[in-house]
């Protein structure tokens, strides 16, 4: 991913990626582990975020996929997150991370500065 503010390119590499089938318990769900690379694992973020005291609100990993059409994140607000943030992803409360939002809320928090970036490229290699 590229940071706006600095045109640096960042890397988060997972050894492990997976995600769910469509079925109704399991709604694409993210399953990662393993990082490595300079971005930060932000996708396995469990923390707060700028002091708001939100512990866990931004975790990623283990979260089913949410559209405009399909709410799937846990804010109790209907309809929150992928409206909001301009496009789908695995929301929680909302995200840490979202490589498939709007510009403005195309994010990566985990990395060095401002966590906005400008552009970005997710690549899946077979084991």
């Amino acid at each position: 991913m590229r940071q706006w503010s600095t045109n640096l390119w960042y890397s988060a590499e997972y050894s492990s990626f997976r995600i769910d089938n469509e079925e109704v318990t399991y709604k694409y769900r993210l399953h990662v582990s393993g990082y490595s690379g300079d971005a930060g694992d932000a996708l396995r973020y469990a923390g707060e975020h700028n002091g708001d005291g939100n512990f866990g609100w931004y975790l990623h990993n283990g979260m089913m996929f949410s559209t405009y059409d399909q709410d799937n994140d846990n804010d109790d607000r209907p309809g929150m997150c992928a409206p909001n943030g301009g496009g789908g992803w695995w929301f929680n409360k909302c995200q840490y991370a979202c490589l498939t939002c709007d510009s403005i809320n195309n994010v990566w928090w985990s990395l060095p500065g401002s966590g906005e970036i400008d552009g970005c490229r997710m690549m899946i290699k077979a084991r």
